[in-house]
């Protein structure tokens, strides 16, 4: 059923391709947000079926099924196959009872046929292997200790795809960069933030004493408007074979800057100390049990916000794992044993008083009906493993998280949803800039994305990087996507701590610091509470002058 469903979709694929060069074989590359292709594909069928072609009914359903399909981002939906080790052999999540490890819990391993690879023991969790899954399965499932199990997931940096159109490139082979490209105009998002950086100077005192936790790929230590305000000996790494935590991916100094970058250019929160917990390689996925050991360190080292700029999706249910070798189908307990491990890890920060922020995902989905796509997952994985249940966003839906929206805007366009963030009734706390490629029928322009910091020892030579670069010299280019947006949230959040601290001495806990954000955020589209930006888009100034909507 699986091989014909394949064919199929293949079928519908090279039909819409065939559409597409048909039409556009003699046009130019043009950025096309996903509306757009879509009402073209559609033009392109209707013009087909004028010039004589028949289409059977089950194309039809096809295209329409496509199209449906086409409305996920495929990379965060798909789940990926579970992580194995250098020699083949599966990685397991393990969730026992008690959120601490037993004493014993080696020894338990051990007898159940297995290894620990990883240990988190302030949640009760860890990453295990064997050379026979199966057995082990059953054995560990057999351990009173013993919550749950499932794969060892990772999590992916997936932003939505900008290319770029060659008119759309800024001509710059003789001029010299911006050099005040915060007074030039170029950063709408921290503009709209700020109020045009009426917050930035206001309760500034306390700032160096309110810790920005970023989970991330890492930092350019070395950036001059981060230099003075990172915290490069606190920062750490949990990406086996590194042994620091400098950024060679680019995301992390991205976020890093938005948040409290302050030189050429300017973040939400200048001042605030930035502190980077570092799970992504220069390519690749995160394994979630890094991401989980990086928000019990962020709460014990004591940092007062965590941005997670990151995300995918797992499941609310139950795994089961086919043996290889008898067939045997295992189920890995009452409850997933990745997402109980979110929802413990998160619980330990919020009760160690620690702000969490997260993006909500760019898939353009509707959170507030959580997708029962496992079925649908589960015909494209190769690794035994069968889910069944619900899937959700993570971290974007455990509880106590702030989840942020994207929104474009900027430039004297008008306040949008960006065409790739996710939304849902209840689902989203908050809006924030996160970029777009400028609002649909009008110019299509990099300024509308969110530009911010990158490592200056990286050269950018695709995409937009020689646009930056030939603007504004090394160490600063554009990015979109929610993962833009939730470093505003967080900026926003460190400045209130900080200006509270310094006037009270007590920092405010996560949940008043979500209640006084959402309070003084600026409405936006529906009035009140809404699906696409929750209680408003964020404003540092509102949120720091006391100013309730």
């Amino acid at each position: 059923m699986n091989l014909l469903y394949f064919i199929f979709i293949i079928f519908i694929i090279l039909e819409v391709l065939f559409l597409s060069v048909a039409k556009y074989s003699s046009s130019k590359a043009v950025e096309l947000d996903r509306k757009e292709a879509n009402r073209r594909l559609i033009k392109a069928v209707n013009q087909k079926k004028k010039r004589g072609y028949t289409m059977k009914r089950t194309f039809l359903c096809g295209l329409m099924v496509l199209l449906f399909i086409s409305s996920f981002n495929l990379s965060v939906l798909a789940s990926s196959d579970a992580e194995v080790t250098e020699n083949g052999t599966p990685l397991f999540m393990v969730v026992f009872n008690s959120q601490n490890l037993p004493e014993n819990v080696e020894e338990i391993v051990e007898k159940a046929g297995g290894e620990i690879t990883y240990q988190v023991p302030e949640v009760g969790v860890i990453e295990a292997t064997s050379d026979t899954p199966g057995e082990f399965m059953k054995a560990i499932m057999n351990q009173k200790e013993v919550l749950s199990i499932g794969p060892s997931l990772e999590e992916q940096l997936d932003l939505p795809d900008f290319e770029v159109a060659e008119s759309e490139l800024f001509k710059t082979s003789k001029e010299a960069p911006v050099q005040n490209i915060w007074e030039d105009g170029w950063q709408w998002d921290i503009e709209q933030v700020t109020n045009n950086g009426a917050s930035h100077d206001l309760d500034r005192e306390g700032r160096e004493d309110v810790v920005v936790a970023v989970i991330d790929s890492g930092f350019d230590f070395d950036h001059p408007d981060l230099a003075d305000f990172v915290d490069e000996e606190g920062s750490r790494t949990f990406v086996p074979g590194t042994t620091n935590s400098w950024d060679f991916n680019s995301h992390g100094t991205h976020v890093a800057g938005t948040i409290g970058a302050e030189g050429r250019m300017k973040g939400v929160a200048p001042g605030v100390t930035l502190r980077s917990y570092r799970v992504f390689g220069a390519s690749g996925g995160a394994s979630q049990v890094w991401i989980t050991d990086a928000i019990i360190s962020a709460a014990d080292d004591g940092a007062d916000v965590i941005n997670m700029s990151l995300g995918g999706t797992r499941l609310r249910g139950q795994w089961f794992f086919t043996d290889p070798n008898t067939g045997e189908q295992i189920r890995g307990g009452n409850s997933a044993a990745d997402i109980v491990a979110y929802n413990r890890a998160i619980r330990y920060a919020i009760n160690k008083g620690v702000t969490v922020v997260s993006s909500a995902g760019n898939s353009a989905q509707d959170l507030s009906n959580p997708s029962k796509v496992a079925d649908w997952q589960n015909s494209s994985r190769t690794d035994g493993w069968e889910a069944k249940g619900a899937v959700v966003f993570v971290p974007a839906q455990i509880p106590g998280v702030i989840t942020v929206s994207a929104t474009g805007g900027g430039f004297g366009t008008d306040d949008r949803l960006a065409f790739y963030s996710n939304y849902g009734n209840g689902a989203i706390n908050i809006g924030a800039p996160g970029g777009d490629l400028g609002p649909e029928d009008g110019e299509s322009a990099s300024k509308y994305l969110v530009l911010s910091t990158v490592p200056t020892y990286m050269n950018f030579t695709t995409g937009r990087g020689p646009e930056a670069k030939a603007l504004f010299g090394s160490g600063y280019g554009w990015k979109g996507g929610t993962s833009m947006a939730a470093p505003q949230v967080s900026g926003a959040a460190a400045a209130y701590i900080a200006q509270q601290y310094e006037n009270t001495g007590v920092k405010p806990n996560p949940m008043q610091v979500q209640t006084h954000l959402q309070q003084t955020a600026v409405d936006t589209g529906k009035k009140g509470y809404d699906e696409h930006y929750g209680h408003g888009i964020v404003n540092s100034y509102n949120a720091l002058s006391g100013i309730k909507r």
